[in-house]
């Protein structure tokens, strides 16, 4: 059902009491009087938590000590009081995972069998004074040896093909990018709630636009009967209608009501506008008892599909405006709880908004997210692509108990997502059928699963959104990437030089860009070893790269790859000798990697209309995928995003013998008048006059400015016509506000390479600034300075890997994400000799 909850003393709570675990070898015990007499040693756990979750709050695991958690068969138990002797009740059970057993006080009362299904429990006799709930979570491993039905192909990407009969996260179970945390267990909340006739049994809730009128249908069902008196008010915001009891066939109460909102500000993704939320309540009035329901938060928007003029294309349209969408592949905040806390989920969300996230996709690889989670997309203002739990696998889709399983699964998830105005993509799959497509196999077959029942409940119950069948998706074979939806790692795992991202002709990204992101020093913990004084990438460095199952190269490989085309270095030669220096190239080189890659995919005139990253952020400690590190902090290709990303960007492009064009883009809602600068630099100093324009830039729009037609005469910017050798090595390019001078965004083009070597001595200076908002960076040099880093952990800047020239000091903000934050940190550049220490030492209380 949808979003309804009663609020109030008849709300659901959790059951309380004192929970305990126990691992068993796989079928010692079957019962409860199997497990009482065997009389286990158990272990306390705070809540129902996965097995991994519970063992490492017991200090009996971590991610360095492996252990296979679907070998063991995992009992708990929670032995809890209840003053409502012998009252109705219900038990909601949101994920088990995942053939779990659940018994209460001695009886079975459900059988799951999938850790995407919810359960709804029916207690009709009652709880006793003092009760005992156990759970019996089956071991995985001997049930997927079990003789089944072979599957047309074996993917590498999974520990065992038989996974594919089971619906249960790959999350774990994919050992050559995931650390092996298997979820196994209660991982989503268990509550009890009183059996009360008046809780929604199922619910609906559409929202849409009836021109400019917003509308607000609301239905659901109720275990009053007839005979009970019964009122209803629905509000929207400062709307309201009256709520109709309609009588069902089995005597029982359906509630219908419709809101029409007059002219509703329009929900937005944050890059355009803003993202605008109605609250939806009800309030219910039975036989004189007052109830109110909660039903979530409704915004109005509408989505189209734009599939270009060719009709090989794939872009979306937001109220009316094209959306060039852009983010990343999500990822659990913590693998062994498959969950967060609300604040973690803010802060790990705010972090991408801030980066200029608009869209986030759960992938098939992953799980479904908590209600918290997409509450704060639909809240900030990011859009959001949802795949069904299916990934690479050759699934049984016509076998009638897995249709079942997937149909119930589908229905529970689209029922929470509705109403949200972020959602806007639902997708069946990822790389089903490109796994068949690369094997030489025929196209897969049409099911009636895949091609009628899931699309039909999507339409139903989260109309108006998009669905796709599955991605990739488009051309020949489906893994081609110029027409449809790709997966596009040319730049990346393919080694293409960065012009493959034009020349492809990428329309959409849905994944793309996975690279071995080097995270900050702060978050090394270990993975540096030390010989002596000097430090060294050892083992655990090593075994935390991602590779493709199968390849003989990891995602390291292919970091080098771009550092030497960067920077015209060995990688090998610099890691031996300097392996921090080596860390730093790579830390720039993956940066550059994205941020070249998505301004050819935004520039004007470009067929590309989104790509998102895989991923967002790293499953465990070392240079992972994500361009977060495995505590959330910012790796540098965040930062080089955050540029890319941004509502207002300028963006360069080396367009060969058409010379240097600088893009400026405004997906904001208002006109921005701004002047652009550009300077060259040689050696750290200015080379020549600068050169510049006064430019308009129109809201939602954007302009192209041609940068060998600013100076007076022909410079050969970008070095196309190899006239003798060029007089400068950097292109800086600033747009400020005509009117405040305020700062809107930089770009740095470099015509060769980067600079693989310290320089000279650079003039770095950095002055901290107290002001009634917190603590202000002030960094400025006396020559031209790449990619300077601020390192202060505890704290967050507001930018960072930036350009600094000679006299353009850059104020960066920085923000204490924990409290007690000393700042204690060093300030560096690319080419830079030496590092600024930087220390505060009182303690500094956490800003939100």
């Amino acid at each position: 059902m949808a979003r309804a909850s009663i609020l109030g003393a008849r709300s659901a709570q959790p059951i309380g009491g004192r929970w305990q675990f126990t691992p068993l070898a796989p079928a010692l015990a079957a019962t409860p009087d199997d497990l009482h007499r065997l009389n286990p040693s158990w272990m306390d756990c705070d809540g129902p938590l996965p097995a991994a979750a519970a063992l490492r709050a017991a200090g009996r695991w971590d991610l360095d000590r492996s252990r296979d958690f679907d070998a063991d068969d995992w009992w708990y138990r929670c032995q809890f009081s209840s003053a409502r002797i012998g009252e109705p009740v219900r038990f909601r059970f949101e994920g088990l995972a995942t053939v779990v057993d659940v018994w209460l006080n001695g009886q079975c009362i459900l059988r799951a069998e999938s850790m995407f299904v919810a359960h709804l429990v029916e207690v009709e006799r009652g709880l006793a004074e003092h009760n005992e709930l156990l759970l019996h979570v089956h071991a995985l491993a001997p049930l997927l040896a079990s003789q089944r039905q072979r599957a047309r192909w074996r993917t590498p990407m999974v520990s065992h093909q038989a996974l594919r009969w089971y619906r249960t996260s790959l999350l774990g179970r994919c050992p050559s990018w995931c650390p092996a945390v298997a979820p196994a267990g209660p991982w989503r909340p268990i509550t009890i709630e009183p059996a009360s006739p008046l809780i929604p049994q199922r619910t609906d809730v559409h929202v849409g636009l009836d021109g400019n009128v917003g509308v607000v249908r609301v239905r659901f069902e109720t275990g009053l009967t007839a005979d009970c008196s019964v009122d209803g008010l629905l509000e929207v915001g400062g709307w309201q209608s009256t709520l109709t009891s309609l009588p069902n066939a089995d005597g029982h109460i359906t509630m219908e009501g419709i809101v029409r909102v007059t002219s509703p500000d329009r929900w937005w993704p944050h890059t355009h506008g803003s993202p605008m939320l109605y609250p939806v309540r009800a309030t219910i009035v039975v036989n004189g008892s007052v109830e109110s329901v909660d039903l979530g938060r409704a915004g109005f928007r509408s989505i189209d599909v734009d599939r270009g003029a060719d009709g090989a294309g794939f872009g979306l349209v937001l109220n009316g405006v094209p959306i060039f969408c852009r983010g990343i592949c999500w990822t659990p905040l913590d693998l062994a709880t498959l969950s967060a806390d609300p604040g973690d989920y803010r802060r790990a969300l705010e972090c991408l908004r801030d980066a200029g996230v608009n869209m986030i996709r759960v992938s098939g690889t992953m799980v479904y997210e908590t209600d918290a989670f997409y509450d704060l997309c639909d809240e900030l203002g990011i859009l959001l692509f949802q795949d069904f739990m299916f990934a690479s696998m050759d699934y049984p889709w016509e076998d009638e108990a897995f249709v079942r399983s997937v149909l119930t699964e589908a229905a529970q998830i689209l029922s929470r997502l509705q109403s949200r105005p972020a959602l806007a993509i639902v997708c069946g799959s990822s790389e089903v059928e490109q796994q068949a497509a690369m094997l030489g196999l025929p196209p897969m077959p049409p099911t009636r699963l895949v091609e009628e029942q899931l699309p039909d409940l999507v339409r139903t119950l989260v109309p108006g959104v998009v669905w796709l069948r599955g991605t990739p998706s488009g051309g020949a074979f489906p893994f081609q990437v110029n027409s449809g939806l790709s997966h596009y790692y040319g730049v990346g795992a393919y080694k293409r030089p960065f012009d493959d991202a034009r020349r492809a002709g990428v329309r959409f990204a849905a994944e793309c860009l996975a690279f071995s992101n080097v995270p900050q020093v702060a978050a090394f913990d270990g993975l540096m070893l030390g010989d002596g004084e000097a430090p060294r990438l050892g083992p655990r460095w090593k075994a935390r790269v991602p590779r493709d199952a199968g390849a003989d190269w990891d995602f390291e490989d292919v970091r080098d790859h771009y550092l030497q085309r960067l920077f015209a270095v060995d990688p090998g030669e610099v890691r031996a000798r300097d392996p921090q220096r080596y860390l730093a190239l790579g830390r720039v080189a993956t940066g550059e990697a994205m941020l070249r890659t998505f301004a050819e995919w935004r520039r004007p005139g470009s067929a590309c209309r989104g790509g998102l990253v895989w991923f967002a952020r790293d499953l465990d400690p070392g240079a992972g995928w994500g361009i977060l590190d495995s505590g959330g902090r910012p790796k540098a290709a965040y930062w080089y995003l955050k540029r890319a990303f941004a509502p207002v960007a300028l963006l360069a492009a080396d367009e060969g013998l058409n010379g240097l064009w600088f893009h400026l883009i405004n997906d904001t809602p208002t006109t921005i008048e701004a002047a652009l600068r550009v300077v060259l630099y040689r050696e750290g100093r200015q080379y020549g006059e600068s050169f510049g324009t006064a430019v308009a830039i129109p809201a939602r729009s954007h302009r192209s400015i041609h940068a060998d037609a600013l100076p007076d005469g022909f410079r050969d910017l970008t070095g196309a016509y190899r006239l003798g050798p060029g007089g400068h090595d950097a292109i800086a390019a600033t747009l400020r506000d005509a009117e405040s001078t305020g700062f809107l965004a930089a770009a740095c083009y470099v015509p060769r390479i980067l600079p693989a070597e310290p320089a000279d001595e650079l003039g770095l200076i950095a002055n901290l600034e107290t002001t009634s908002d917190g603590h202000v960076l002030i960094v400025n040099t006396e020559k031209f300075a790449h990619a300077v880093a601020i390192e202060v952990d505890g704290w967050l800047p507001g930018d960072n890997y930036f350009h600094v020239e000679p006299g353009e000091p850059r104020r960066v903000t920085l923000r204490p994400v924990h409290r007690d934050a000393s700042l204690a940190g060093r300030v560096s550049a690319l080419n830079g000799r030496s590092s600024i220490p930087l220390a505060i030492t009182e303690p500094v209380d956490a800003r939100g």
